[in-house]
């Protein structure tokens, strides 16, 4: 891939790639786009929550520690397996996004230099938990500097089922406990109304609208 030494923004970027390209590129960069503000935004992390609470709310004891863990693990899997394989698409056909977007990538974490399969257990759990299978997508091409989706889709497979992964762990664990309280009579009323609380869509949106507004207040004074 070839390098364009000139410094631009990620959305002057996007701007410029969308001008610039016949028709096939445009709709991969549309999808690039929602990916981006959805694994890069507090989109993936709040959608997730609230499906994972609706689980917890209607499945209750062990069952819903299985129900909780194989569900979680199936949305997220398939979720970071659409995304990767999009902006594989996406990044090999954006020169000026796919370096834009590497640029601002590379500055949270240098150790994505590696790329994928060179990195230790720790680093691939760290970089699909906080990035997601896009940055492991675009780090894979930009690593290698070969495009396309074949070449890499066994890389971002593997980030996928390990994100989902993490997360039907992570929701199995918190089944469990509420299995837990559940059972202890002093706590199940508290636990059951905070999960009618948190299987409302209203706080997690009410907490993406703030997470957004802060990362574009901070992008602004960044700029």
């Amino acid at each position: 891939m070839v390098v364009d030494e000139t410094p631009l923004t990620l959305r002057r970027a996007l701007a410029t790639d969308f001008r610039t390209s016949t028709w096939r590129p445009r709709v991969a960069l549309v999808g690039v786009v929602v990916w981006l503000v959805y694994e890069w935004g507090p989109g993936n992390e709040t959608v997730t929550a609230w499906v994972v609470a609706n689980l917890l709310e209607r499945f209750q004891g062990w069952f819903g520690v299985v129900v909780a863990a194989v569900f979680a693990f199936g949305f997220v899997a398939l979720q970071q397996l659409a995304s990767g394989l999009t902006a594989l698409l996406g990044f090999s056909l954006l020169r000026r996004t796919a370096q834009t977007s590497w640029e601002r990538v590379d500055r949270s974490n240098s150790g994505l230099r590696a790329g994928w399969w060179s990195m230790g257990r720790g680093a691939r759990v760290a970089v699909v938990f906080g990035l997601g299978s896009t940055a492991v997508a675009l780090m894979q091409i930009m690593t290698t500097g070969i495009i396309g989706v074949r070449p890499h889709a066994r890389a971002v497979a593997s980030s996928a089922v390990l994100c989902g992964s993490l997360v039907g762990l992570l929701s199995a664990v918190v089944a469990a406990g509420l299995a837990v309280a559940r059972s202890i009579s002093a706590l199940a009323g508290p636990t059951e109304r905070a999960l009618a609380v948190l299987s409302s869509p209203w706080p997690w949106i009410a907490l993406a609208v703030v997470v957004l507004a802060r990362e574009i207040v901070r992008s602004r004074r960044a700029s």
